[in-house]
């Protein structure tokens, strides 16, 4: 059975859940607050979901977790371990800026680059440090397709901001060149915000990339 990817916009900055489903288990990607529809999703359709993957540590990207940790108590999430000290900080984070003051200080699994596995899944974890000092990408290879999440390195004719504490503009752009635009052009991206792309529209239509 082919994988099936399915977007939920939750939280205060419209940030783009995913679910990725395949032979009814499913993985959670980068959920922030209001997981409302992504969890009734889960449970209207028996979907076994044990694992969240998070692409980054910001605040937006992580405050949905103990939402999904009321119906799923035993869940893991997986992180890079540099980002460890972004979501147990609220001032790393960023949610302190809005006054949320969240942090996420229970254990987690340390995800790292190179080919993993996941339940169901098997997938490829693209070290993307720039955005924040430990962002990943996670790349999907099935039926001969490639799916990519950027979190928020790539986004549609744009890129991640590099203005926060543990950003690099310059090693956010070489990462998402070397590492991202060298996938099949015809890779579809699905970033942290905002709308799909495919790798071939960003080397043509990316001003940051040109």
């Amino acid at each position: 059975m082919s994988i099936k990817i399915l977007k939920f916009i939750t939280g205060p900055l419209e940030t783009n859940t995913y679910l990725v489903v395949k032979n009814n288990k499913a993985l959670i990607i980068d959920p922030s607050s209001n997981c409302e529809e992504l969890l009734n999703n889960i449970k209207n359709n028996n979907i076994d979901v044990k694992s969240i993957i998070l692409t980054h540590g910001h605040f937006d990207h992580i405050l949905g977790i103990p939402e999904i940790e009321e119906s799923y108590p035993n869940i893991d999430v997986w992180v890079n371990p540099a980002e460890k000290p972004l979501i147990s900080n609220p001032s790393y984070n960023g949610s302190n800026m809005l006054g949320l003051n969240f942090c996420y200080d229970k254990p987690t699994k340390d995800l790292m680059e190179g080919t993993q596995k996941i339940d169901e899944f098997y997938f490829d974890v693209l070290f993307m440090p720039g955005h924040s000092p430990g962002g990943i990408a996670i790349v999907f290879k099935e039926d001969s397709k490639v799916f990519c999440f950027s979190g928020d390195s790539l986004f549609a004719g744009s890129i991640g901001r590099y203005d926060f504490p543990g950003s690099d503009g310059r090693l956010l752009i070489d990462n998402i060149k070397t590492k991202l635009l060298t996938l099949p052009d015809d890779t579809i991206v699905y970033p942290g915000h905002g709308g799909r792309t495919t790798i071939a529209r960003e080397k043509k239509m990316n001003l940051f990339l040109i």
